[in-house]
């Protein structure tokens, strides 16, 4: 009796096969869902920088302003002794951008004053798919993600 120990090559090479046929198949679907996860991300803390910037207008009762740029936003305000500060700057995901033509806050920004009210607009977030997140504030100061 010959002992049998671990696997033949032959056996080795039809699990590699089969492992590189299902790479090959799941890879573009993973691609796809992570580029989906951070345009979903980046419209989730967009909707929590708005927010923050309303509370902090509220609270410091003074405008916050939210400025918007392709590849980032920021998050301004003048405190009590009249210095422009900066609340937060948050830089948007590689394959995630601003689309400052669709985006309708004038001159790209928008500011919260001291009661939580805005210029009622949209935000449009987009990646390189094509897919987008629009985030829109009322003149309430009510901010959703569509």
């Amino acid at each position: 009796m010959q002992r049998t120990d671990g696997f033949s090559l032959m056996e080795l090479m039809v699990v590699l096969a089969i492992v590189a046929v299902v790479s090959a198949i799941v890879a573009p679907n993973v691609i796809s869902w992570r580029s989906a996860a951070q345009l979903r991300g980046a419209a989730g803390n967009l909707k929590g920088d708005l927010e923050l910037s309303k509370a902090k207008a509220v609270r410091e009762r003074s405008p916050v302003i939210v400025k918007f740029l392709a590849t980032h936003y920021e998050l301004t305000y003048t405190d009590k002794d009249g210095k422009v500060r900066t609340l937060r700057r948050r830089k948007l995901p590689g394959d995630v951008r601003v689309d400052l033509d669709k985006t309708n806050f004038t001159n790209d920004k928008t500011s919260f004053n001291g009661r939580g009210r805005t210029q009622a607009g949209r935000a449009v977030l987009v990646n390189k798919k094509g897919q987008q997140k629009d985030i829109i504030v009322s003149d309430l100061g009510r901010i959703r993600i569509e």
